[in-house]
């Protein structure tokens, strides 16, 4: 499909959501064959109309050049003229934009370049400019050119063939014009490309290579080939590098014939091998002049296209039967002088086990196919800067691939040795000589191993040496350097090094390991190791010949086998050593020798040594034990012939492998195979997405076999892995060797497999977990022997399996982005039958992705012609690479990834000792980072100094440009500064350990960017040796708090210590859950012994914050740095800054560690904005500055500051992204990947990073959050005005190039840019920081409500997202746009009812209403009369209704967040209609009467009893029983339910909640309570009984809660005696009810409570008893749901041997408790189910008691239980307070340890026998079924069993300092009230009232003063505070308005 059409569609998207219908059109579409059967049907799978265009219009641009025609031509056939005349319309707008753009630039560019006059051209000539204007669009259109992409450089290609198109070019030889400045354009371009010219092609450049697209052209000719085929070369840019790469299927693609095809690849193969053949006789002329002149460079540069071109002409030649001449020992190729020759040698030392080819035997090769090593030399050129050697030449690995990287800092030897080791090296002289010149200055590193340098090379005396005695890893080649200092001077001196020597070597052929003997180096040991060598040098008294000789007889001596001696070991080397001072003329060496145990000499046999001044038959054997040369007993000369074959073998296996490994296979298939898997790179950059496909391994294949074979399947990240083997092989193979990865089957992915059907949200979870997978999906395709599934052959299997196959590929298909995708086929063996039937797929859903790989080309071919045949892919296309054998495969593969390593975990106990975390268990524990206790300390790299120096640097810069921290930033001690809140935070951590919480918390709250998490890892790094710490990584309802408790037991019979685990900035509602789930799991656990365990885990819990407050109590961390702490930051930027300048190649530039450098300046907003407009000064690519626009907007705004995918922005990074020409796999795509291509500025400013998503993926983001919003600042500055934010944010929303095509990183960017429409921060109160959004606060804020709505109406369009029609509805809400804001809200509740929060903000629309109506009341605006009163009655009555919704849908909610909002909105509707309402009544008490007698109507107002049908005088009435049931219920939640939160808000939001409700009452207590205790005697009995209960809930309440809450008050107990006495009278009544009842024993519990000797003599207990039967009786007459009525009944009426009479049967109180709990449940719905996470924990108030009467109810009011004192919480239960004042009881225990059976006996001799719950599971088994004693508490859910024993203990008291027992054990502290003053609407219009009469009294001064009265001083003075009393008026009014607006708190 054309560009323009593709744009067509893409642009009309929203326009084809809301028009086009979709079912019609994809009928004709298959009719048409633009879109498949399986299309269709993947489109019909979309859940929406919307989703189905959007599929439609993703899929139709791949399915070729009819589509859009077809498109058009169904859509008419469907009667949908309209659409179709949009999309032509739109489709001629888009090119007639296009055309005008280029017509404007290409007039433009050529009136700035282009001189027409006689002058300048220095002829007369008739050309003006509008004929060549003419003819410049004539070349353009004919070279497809005219587009809107079209650029000055089209322009210079396109002057010359002007005139080959246009008459004005006829007999013209020179142009008619000239170029202005600099422009220079050739006439070759139009001389070559014109049919009547004549071309000379001796002008052509010699090699094909350097040949541009006219030279290209040129040769075309030459061929015959015609102007048509010259205009698709030129089209497509093919020069001579891109013409040598080209193969079939590329010149199918560029749409030649196949006759010119056929042509052009036979001549220019034949050119070609010309071409080499002609080097070849040249091969003699490249001698060592390249090589001096390479030595003379002062930037040590190399020609790469020579090396790489010399390396392959080498291993060419082989293969053609040439043999290149041998290399002489001990000289190193050029590539090697090279490394040497560069500033630094030890940073090239790694270039030593380069391949290296001889320059003197090389011949340039030009390969005769399209993959030859000239791709990397193409590849090399295209970079944009001049790139060192270490650059350009790729490093090899060490000869152990698991070993790659060690190297010691200084051994060059230790590189170089494995070059000697397959025996390439130079055979130049000149090289040897270059490396001596490289050398003259005295050297502080060691010699190269093997290597002989000559007298020219010296050591540097005093300098420090590394030095490896030990292998690392079993590597056998890596050399092991041995320091001696003998004495020289004496016979014994000489005799010790002689017996070193030969001790030594053999010690090394023995071990079969490659060494070096240094004598002269004094070696400084510790911990029993040699670790660093000081040259000091021997001071020889003889010439250094006669030591040689002694040595060279000394091995003569030692050895029985000469050869041995000649063949393995070398000649001692003798050294100079440079003293650096010239007075001192002595001459000192150090000796060196050099052990190599070739297999092919020492194969089997055993070294046996004799030494010198030992017997002459006296011999011994030698090894290297623990660093040391030590000789070996006959015990271990026995083991050792043990082991000897296997030690030979492995050094035979590490040989070849060296040798495969140093001479990498740069044939054709190896460079195929890499160009295709590295996109035609060397080794994996950017952002890759790869699949493969397995089929069944050959049957002779073992698991041997896989290890040598298929060891790199585990090295490379796959997402998806479809294996077509039942029996696993590969899979088991892999899982052996710890891989991780998650199993599923194909029919997985069917909607229609019987999996799915019986669940129905099975499918949507199978395909979230594997997009939030970290591992990758193993997908069996055809059986899995393990869950008994056979595999099925090709016919069945298409039947039974393919559909889930397919839709499993379509759904990875829609994850990865597009044209990212590599399907990488592995043929194992011939069974691919149905392999072929499944490929198809594979090619339709990723075209152009693949590879296919066998290393049998009998196996392969097959497969690729059956798909041929089936014409699954166009015949040629070259993407398979067969006869390439599995260990070439592994060995490439080694160069381009790093071998997987997993260091060991070890993990702290409670004994102290360390445990060792197996890798299989480790895995298990997919949300956690586990940080072991030696950390890094064990990984390979610090045993190489080198590597390990270098790694440090890495680290540190890394860390230090803005990336986050890591544990290797702590191992270097150094790189990370100890901030002064660790020592605080660590306190309180450690005080943490000790609570009795069974989840502790500790909060770290920081702003962005300020270093908290930094601060919190700091801490887990120092206590990582003392408790086992990690990092939560993700939450996953159910599973991470079970692998918490995994960890927290494992291997640890007596876990004393908790786990100690940082949650980074979680999500709130996530994190609760987690504590929650965790909390329930830990009570179920015992430590040995039977104790509860105290504490199981610590959450050290960073929350980002831009505001954190100056609590001196809260651990803070801002954007301020202590004096220490800078102190730290400026010494390090001046050690980082001396290392800059003394090695500037090795460290990064500190001004370019822009994080580090914040910090530094201590947050200087001044130094941000320097830093920021430097670097985006230099960056002039505009794909990059729309880029970082795009990026800083989103991480401005973002409050979590989260990294975005990077292939998210591939639309607006690379032209035409979704043609299905732009390839962004194999090696043409190079260049299209976009993000290796990013210029030094950008990466300095965005750090790139992997982002968890469906694996790993590639992402960017701005580095430190203060410096993206000044970039976003910056760029919105560039122009000449200020870009409005908004304008960026609509620019972004609506671009189609980024969210035009679905995938997973597109879903995740689009995940991030809802939350910053949506997700508001906090203050540290816990309230929100701003009423919307950051964006969106900050539009409102800069511009105008309008701007606002548009970037969220863009937001709603673009993610369907209910939450931000949400915030669109609030956005009107604020700005009182009514009917808008219904709309929105309306919209997001359609789209998801069930949220409880969604019909809040429908609720607050009608309160905001309600508000302003009330505004107007009081400013007087409104009609006062009562008809007048409907709507805003109407207004109230809506807004309640839409609160009741909140209740409803908060109860069936199964999250931890509890709404409450429903409520408090209710009550606060009521009370905001009552003040409206008394404008509208003569009084408040009228209105009053009005409200709370049910039979009064007055005349006046007897027209609200029908207002448009509506009955608005019985609603009025209904209130009073409203208020009543809401003001229950959040009494009875806040008193009878406890609720845990982790954070500020979780908190506080109780607390606010308790304000509100003070407030509320405040107001509804004057309204529906009464003054005064008196009751009028004109009332009727059932009158006077409710002016009581109005009278008791003025005082206080009928709820428990807050009769309990009077004790508080000062005069409390006279307010609790005049309740009960109230609450008597009513009693005495016979109209009595339910709240009298409960009334009454509230407050004698209260009073009792508060007053001993109102306990102990109350006298009316067999009262309460009756009382309590009564209510319970009554129950259900109530319209508010009570559960005292079932507390108070089983509590006073719970047989014990006190009572003095029981009137109630233990049967009854069995009925009752369960009676209760089915109460407990209607009541709170979100409560059913024991132990889910979301279950609040019901609180228990009373105990049963050992005295009488009211003394035998314990209430928890009096002391409750948490410990002030300091004392252990299990330690309350045996204070003898405790035991004195509880009654204990005994009863079994059952079998689960949940439950306790009692048997309840009456005085009369009735008995049950009841079960009643444990207050946590009691998981000791030796308890079970036995008999225990426990103690009674009485929760809101029933009576539960506290402090299960075994044994009574009251046999042994424990005694206390005290005697008091420990403050609120046994929940939260009881509430005290609140100090909130409240203004009624009473007290309002009465200061109102006094305003307005000042203001009165001052216009009457006025009219005085008017008619020239005099006035008083004090008048006067009074007339000048008129506008001082009208502000103070305003500002009452809006305080009031304000109190009103914050009577429903934030939820």
């Amino acid at each position: 499909m054309e560009d323009i059409h593709r744009r067509a569609l893409t642009e009309s998207i929203t326009f084809l959501k809301d028009n086009l219908f979709v079912k019609g059109v994809l009928d004709h579409l298959v009719e048409e064959n633009i879109i498949t059967f399986d299309l269709k049907q993947l489109i019909n799978f979309a859940v929406t109309d919307g989703d189905k265009v959007s599929e439609l219009v993703c899929m139709l641009p791949k399915r070729g050049p009819r589509a859009f025609d077809a498109m058009l031509k169904s859509l008419r056939a469907t009667s949908q003229e309209h659409v179709a005349i949009h999309l032509e319309q739109k489709a001629v707008e888009i090119k007639e934009n296009q055309d005008a753009k280029t017509q404007k630039f290409v007039h433009q560019w050529l009136q700035d370049n282009i001189d027409l006059s006689n002058d300048a051209a220095g002829q007369c000539t008739m050309v003006n400019f509008e004929s060549l204007l003419d003819a410049v669009n004539m070349a353009l259109n004919a070279s497809d050119h005219l587009t809107e992409s079209v650029t000055a450089t089209d322009l210079k290609m396109m002057l010359g063939k002007a005139f080959q198109l246009s008459e004005i070019a006829m007999n013209q030889s020179p142009l008619p014009f000239v170029m202005k400045g600099n422009l220079q354009i050739h006439q070759q371009v139009a001389v070559s490309e014109s049919p009547t010219t004549s071309p000379d092609v001796k002008h052509l450049p010699k090699l094909m290579k350097d040949w541009s697209v006219a030279n290209v052209c040129l040769w075309l000719e030459k061929i015959g080939m015609d102007g048509d085929v010259c205009k698709q070369f030129i089209q497509h840019k093919i020069s001579g590098k891109a013409l040598k790469l080209m193969d079939k299927a590329d010149f199918i693609e560029m749409g030649l014939i196949l006759g010119d095809r056929v042509v052009i690849i036979k001549e220019r193969d034949k050119y070609l091998k010309e071409e080499r053949d002609e080097y070849l006789k040249d091969s003699s002329c490249l001698n060592q002049e390249s090589a001096s002149e390479a030595m003379a460079s002062a930037s040590v540069k190399l020609d790469f296209t020579s090396v790489e071109d010399s390396e392959c002409i080498s291993l060419k030649s082989e293969r053609d039967g040439i043999n290149p001449p041998q290399p002489l020992k001990h000289e190193i190729g050029s590539r090697q002088f090279a490394s040497l020759c560069s500033d630094d040698i030890s940073s090239n030392a790694q270039y030593f086990c380069e391949p290296v080819a001889e320059k003197d035997s090389c011949v340039e090769h030009h390969m005769d196919s399209a993959n030859s090593c000239d791709s990397l030399q193409n590849q090399e050129e295209n970079k944009t800067s001049q790139t060192d050697v270490s650059e350009n030449i790729p490093s090899s690995s060490a000869p152990n691939a698991e070993d790659s990287n060690d190297k010691s800092e200084g051994l060059i030897s230790d590189s170089v040795s494995e070059t000697v080791e397959t025996g390439q090296t130079s055979s130049s002289k000149a090289i040897e000589e270059s490396l001596i010149t490289k050398f003259k200055e005295p050297s502080e590193i060691l010699r190269p191993f093997g290597y002989q340098l000559g007298f020219e090379f010296e050591y540097k005396k005093d300098a420090k040496l590394s030095c490896v005695e030990t292998r690392s890893g079993g590597n056998l080649l890596q050399p092991i350097h041995r320091f001696v200092m003998p004495a020289l001077d004496s016979p014994e001196g000489m005799k010790e090094l002689a017996n070193e020597a030969i001790a030594f070597a053999s010690a090394c052929l023995n071990d079969r390991a490659n060494a070096t003997i240094h004598f002269g180096i004094v070696p400084e040991v510790s911990s029993g190791f040699t670790v660093h060598g000081q040259i000091m040098g021997l001071h020889l008294k003889k010439n250094w010949e006669q030591y040689e000789k002694f040595l060279n007889k000394a091995f003569a001596y030692g050895f029985s086998e000469l050869e041995i001696v000649q063949n393995c070991i070398s000649s001692p080397m003798f050294i100079r050593v440079a003293s650096g001072d010239s007075s001192n003329e002595s001459l000192e060496y150090v000796i060196e020798i050099d052990v190599k145990p070739k297999y092919e000499y020492s194969q089997n046999k055993e070294f046996f040594i004799k030494l010198k001044g030992e017997k002459d038959d006296a011999e011994a054997i030698f090894r290297i034990i623990n660093g040391d040369v030590c000789r070996l007993q006959q015990p271990q000369i026995d083991f050792y012939r043990q082991e000897l074959d296997k030690l030979a073998k492995e050094r035979k296996k590490q040989e070849d492998k060296a040798a495969r490994k140093n001479c990498i296979p740069r044939d054709h298939l190896c460079e195929k195979f890499i160009n295709l898997l590295c996109d035609g790179d060397t080794k994996f950059q950017g952002d890759q997405y790869r699949i493969l496909v397995l089929n069944k391994p050959d049957e002779t294949v073992d698991f041997e076999s896989f290890k040598e074979t298929f060891d790199f399947l585990a090295d490379i990240e796959w997402k998806a892995i479809f294996d077509f083997d039942a029996d696993a092989k590969v899979c088991r193979f892999l899982q052996e060797r710890d891989y991780m990865m998650k199993i599923a089957m194909s029919d997985d992915f069917s909607p229609h497999s019987k999996y799915n059907l019986q669940k129905i949200d099975r499918l949507k979870q199978t395909h979230e977990d594997i997009r939030n997978s970290l591992n990758p999906t193993w997908i069996f395709v055809n059986g899995y022997a393990q869950n008994n599934e056979q595999k099925l052959d090709p016919i069945n299997w298409k039947m039974e399996k393919s559909d889930g196959f397919k839709e499993a590929v379509r759904f990875f298909s829609r994850q990865i982005p597009q044209r990212r995708a590599l399907v990488v086929f592995l043929l194992l063996s011939e069974d691919t039958k149905v392999v072929i039937e499944a490929t198809e797929e594979f090619l339709t859903s990723f075209p152009n992705q693949w590879l296919c790989i066998s290393e049998n080309e009998s196996i392969g071919n097959p497969w690729l012609q059956e798909l041929e045949r089936r014409n699954c892919m166009e015949r040629g296309i070259e993407r398979s690479v067969f006869g390439m054998p599995w260990k070439h495969v592994q060995e490439a593969i080694a160069h381009i990834v790093t071998p997987r390593r997993m260091d060991c975990c070890e993990l702290p106990t409670s004994t102290g000792t360390f445990i060792v975390l197996p890798k299989k268990v480790m895995n298990k524990f997919l949300d956690l980072e586990i940080l072991s206790s030696f950390e890094c300390d064990s990984s390979p790299i610090t045993s190489n100094i080198q590597e390990l120096n270098i790694h440090e640097v890495k680290e540190k810069e890394m860390f230090f440009r803005g990336n986050g921290v890591s544990w290797w930033n702590f191992w270097f001690q150094d790189q990370v500064c100890s901030r002064d809140i660790l020592h605080h935070l660590k306190k309180d951590v450690k005080e943490s350990f000790d609570d009795d919480d069974d989840v502790g918390k500790v909060i770290l709250r920081h702003q962005p960017g300020a270093g908290g998490t930094t601060t919190a890892k700091h801490l887990l790094w120092e206590l990582r040796k003392e408790y086992r710490c990690g990092i939560v990584q993700s939450i996953n309802e159910g599973q991470t708090a079970q692998q918490i408790i995994n960890l927290y037991q494992y291997e640890d019979n007596r876990p004393t210590k908790p786990v100690l685990l940082l949650l980074d900035n979680p999500d709130e509602e996530k994190a609760n859950l987690l504590v929650a789930e965790l909390s329930e799991m830990a009570k179920s656990l015992t430590r040995k012994g039977g104790d509860q365990a105290k504490c199981v885990c610590i959450f050290l819990i960073c929350l980002r914050r831009t505001e954190v407050g100056t609590d001196p109590r809260r651990l803070v961390l801002q954007h301020q740095l202590s004096p220490v702490e800078r102190k730290w930051f400026l010494d390090m930027d001046k050690q980082l800054l001396a290392k800059y300048k003394q090695a500037p190649d090795r460290f990064m530039d500190p001004k370019l560690l822009i994080s580090f450098n914040i910090l530094k300046e201590n947050f200087n907003k001044e130094f941000i904005q320097r830093t920021v407009r430097s670097f985006l000064d230099n960056i002039s690519d505009k794909k990059e500055l729309r880029l970082l626009k795009y990026i800083s907007l989103v991480n401005s705004f973002d409050l979590e500051c989260r990294s975005l995918p990077t292939s998210a922005f591939d639309g607006i990074m690379i032209d035409n992204p979704w043609s299905k020409r732009t390839l962004r796999r194999g090696r043409h795509a190079y260049a299209s990947r976009w993000e290796t291509h990013l210029s030094s500025e950008f990466r300095v400013l965005v750090n790139e990073a992997s982002k968890p998503s469906m694996g790993y993926i590639h992402a960017l983001k701005v580095i430190n959050p203060l410096l993206s919003k000044e970039i976003l600042l910056c760029l919105r500055d560039a122009g000449s005005s200020r870009i409005p934010v908004s304008e960026i944010a609509l620019e972004f929303y609506k671009c189609a190039d980024i969210f035009y095509a679905p995938s997973k990183a597109r879903d995740d960017l689009l995940e991030i840019s809802k939350d910053i429409l949506k997700k508001r921060g906090r203050l540290p109160n816990g309230r929100p920081e701003t009423y919307f959004a950051p964006l969106i606060q900050t539009i409102v804020n800069e511009e105008i409500p309008e701007k606002a709505s548009a970037v969220l109406e863009i937001g709603i369009q673009l993610t369907s997202d209910p939450f931000i029609a949400q915030q669109m509805a609030r956005l009107f809400i604020k700005f009182q746009n009514w009917p808008e804001a219904i709309k929105y809200a309306t919209m997001a509740i359609e789209q998801k009812p069930d949220n409880s929060f969604l019909w809040d903000t429908f609720g607050r629309i009608y309160e905001r209403q309600l508000l302003e109506q009330y505004d107007k009341l009081v400013a007087g605006t409104n009609l006062l009369k009562v008809e007048n009163s409907a709507s805003i009655i109407d207004i109230a009555l809506k807004g309640m209704e839409m609160f009741r919704k909140v209740q409803e849908t908060n109860d069936r909610e199964k999250t931890l967040a509890t709404n409450q909002a429903g409520f408090f909105g209710e009550l606060q509707m009521v009370v905001c209609l009552l003040d409206c309402l008394t404008y509208f009544f003569p009084s408040k008490d009228e209105l009053r009467h009005f409200i709370l007698e049910a039979q009064y109507m007055p005349e006046d107002y007897a027209a609200l009893q029908n207002i448009d049908g509506n009955n608005y005088a019985d609603k009025l009435k209904q209130l009073n029983r409203r208020v009543q049931t809401a003001v229950n219920r959040l009494e009875d939640e806040l008193l009878q339910l406890r609720e845990e939160a982790i954070d500020e808000f979780g908190r506080n939001h109780i607390k606010n909640q308790s304000d509100s409700l003070i407030c509320l009452k405040e107001n509804l207590n004057s309204y529906f309570g009464e003054d005064g205790d008196s009751v009028p005697e004109v009332l009727k009995e059932w009158e006077k009984c409710e002016f009581r209960r109005r009278r008791i809930f003025r005082l206080a309440g009928f709820n428990l809660r807050s009769i309990f809450d009077l004790r508080h008050k000062k005069d409390g107990m006279d307010i609790l005696k005049r309740i009960r006495d109230i609450a008597k009278l009513n009693i005495g009544s016979d109209q009595v009810k339910v709240d009298d009842y409960q009334t009454l024993i509230s407050a004698n519990l209260a009073l009792a409570s508060l007053d001993s000797e109102y306990r102990i003599k109350f006298s009316e207990y067999e009262d309460m008893l009756l009382w309590t039967k009564k209510l319970y009786e009554l129950r259900d007459t109530s319209f508010v749901s009570h559960l005292e009525p079932y507390l108070f009944f089983v509590m006073f009426n719970w047989p014990r041997g006190t009572m003095s009479k029981q009137l109630v049967n233990p049967r009854v109180i069995e009925d009752a408790i369960r009676n209760w709990k089915d109460a407990y449940y209607k009541k709170y719905p979100k409560q059913r189910g024991e132990g889910k996470p979301f279950r609040k924990k019901d609180t228990t108030m009373f105990f049963l008691g050992n005295g009488s009467n009211m003394e035998s109810i314990y209430s928890q009011f009096e002391e409750t239980a948490v410990a002030r004192n300091g004392s252990p919480l299990e330690n309350y239960w045996r204070l003898p307070s405790t035991m004195a004042k509880l009654q204990r009881l005994c009863g079994t225990l059952n079998q689960d340890g949940c439950q306790v059976k009692i048997q309840l006996q009456s005085g009369e001799g009735n008995n049950a026998s009841i079960w009643i719950p444990t207050s946590f599971p009691i998981r000791e088994r030796r308890m079970w079924n036995k008999q225990v004693y426990f103690v009674i508490g009485f929760s809101w859910i029933g009576p539960k069993a506290f402090d299960i024993t075994l044994d009574d203990p009251r046999t042994v008291l424990q005694t206390s300092r005290d005697g008091s027992p420990p403050r609120n054990f046994l929940g939260k502290e009881f509430h005290r009230t609140s100090k909130v003053v409240e203004v009624t609407e009473e007290h309002f219009r009465q200061e109102l009232e006094n305003f307005d009469k000042k203001l009165q009294r001052i216009k009457d001064l006025k009219e005085r003063k008017n008619r020239s009265l005099n006035l008083t001083h004090e008048e006067n003075q009074l007339l000048q505070e008129e506008d001082k009393i009208q502000k103070e008026k305003d500002r009452f009014i809006q305080i009031r308005r304000k109190k009103m607006e914050s009577r429903i708190p934030e939820f």
